[in-house]
């Protein structure tokens, strides 16, 4: 028995607009997709058919960075251009919850992400043998564990996020799992490099935090601004520690990083020779557009990025910083600051790109026969005008649409 699901438009990530479309799931997976005129004949007395009479469908979105065991801090911070500061406190409030709270807030985050039409993303934590709850609803999550520290401190906490992960990847839950150095400032180049061995040895992907400050750049090229005091203040830098007087991506780039790709977040601050080691490696970006705006930060490379040949894809990072887990609510936000964008560019960031970088397009985000059945409607969806645009101007919302892959 096949599953059916008609729509008045049908939009792929890569392909025309679709007037009456339907997709045809089998087994979890797309084996037809076209007009409604032509997958008709091939329906089964006993296939289920939804009907969205006014509704767009679309592939699942792809959520390529977010922090789902942050999912209880929404509403708890006021936007501000001072990052360190809320680092702080984001840290402090981090330290005292305990085990269940910290479920919760995956359990809770990972349910607003399908209701709003997430198929896959990348969760990234130090909670990570919690993620055990994640993919139980069809969703593609990959978790990378967050690691923190230099030199033996560091590789200690490498050591202790490698077996996490080997654990998790052990205990059944259908997630992919990867490693990721938390900052340039809060892990040591040496660990940075070592981590890249590890990843590489089991095949998994890396994800860190990557220009997402000015002070960031300032505390690895002379060890200067504000993360430098908050740091050297909690006495977490090692005895002796110097800058590396070049910036992160030079910095992470000389120490053997970027020999293959990483997924990187934000890259709010970016050079032309930044944007080439990027390119060079392979390397993937996840603008986080309402993150970026919570923080004041300058306008985004993103642009830059794509004409460079990187691949930029779209995250929601954490309700700490954002207001929902939505993509398309990040899609809608940049679609209304950024004037004369095309929206089907918009949509590849949301969805194929984010599959790119996380390694499983394959998969997930687009509508094709083989892919998983992980596709979204949103509607109702008014007839006056391009439908993509409609959808990106704010009209409809996600809708149920059967069960994912």
């Amino acid at each position: 028995m096949a599953n059916i699901y008609r729509a008045r438009w049908l939009i792929p990530a890569d392909g025309p607009v679709v007037d009456d479309g339907a997709v045809v799931a089998e087994g979890g997976r797309i084996v037809r997709v076209g007009p409604w005129s032509r997958v008709r004949p091939h329906a089964g007395p006993g296939d289920a058919v939804e009907t969205f009479a006014d509704g767009v469908l679309l592939p699942g979105f792809v959520n390529a960075h977010t922090h789902l065991s942050l999912s209880d801090l929404k509403g708890k911070f006021r936007p501000t251009k001072n990052f360190p500061s809320w680092l702080a406190r984001l840290a402090a409030r981090r330290i005292i919850r305990g085990q269940a709270k910290i479920r919760r807030a995956i359990e809770a985050g990972a349910r607003e992400s399908r209701e709003a039409g997430t198929a896959a993303g990348a969760d990234l934590t130090p909670d990570g043998p919690f993620d055990d709850l994640l993919g139980r609803d069809g969703a593609r999550w990959t978790v990378y564990g967050e690691l923190f520290g230099f030199g033996e401190t560091g590789m200690n906490r490498l050591a202790g996020a490698v077996a996490a992960m080997e654990a998790l990847a052990a205990s059944g839950a259908p997630v992919r799992v990867g490693l990721s150095p938390h900052t340039p400032y809060t892990v040591g180049a040496e660990v940075f490099a070592a981590a890249r061995c590890e990843a590489d040895a089991r095949g998994w992907p890396l994800s860190t935090h990557l220009h997402e400050t000015l002070d960031e750049i300032a505390f690895t090229e002379r060890g200067e601004g504000r993360l430098h005091a908050w740091l050297h203040g909690l006495g977490f830098l090692p005895r002796g520690w110097r800058p590396a007087g070049v910036r992160p991506i030079r910095m992470l780039a000389e120490a053997g990083f970027f020999r293959g790709p990483v997924l990187a977040a934000h890259g709010n601050y970016l050079t032309d020779e930044d944007i080439a080691i990027l390119a060079a490696s392979g390397s993937s970006v996840a603008y986080c557009p309402r993150s970026h705006a919570f923080f004041r930060h300058e306008d985004h490379p993103w642009r830059r990025l794509l004409a460079a040949g990187v691949n930029v894809c779209l995250g929601t990072d954490s309700l700490a910083s954002s207001p929902s887990l939505s993509v398309l609510d990040e899609v809608r936000f940049l679609f209304a600051r950024e004037s004369g964008t095309d929206p089907r560019l918009l949509l590849d960031m949301a969805t194929r790109r984010g599959a790119r970088a996380l390694g499983i397009e394959n998969e997930v985000g687009d509508l094709l026969p083989g892919l998983t059945a992980t596709l979204c409607v949103v509607g109702p969806v008014g007839a006056t005008r391009e439908p993509l645009a409609a959808v990106l101007s704010g009209e409809g919302t996600v809708q149920p649409a059967g069960g994912p892959g």
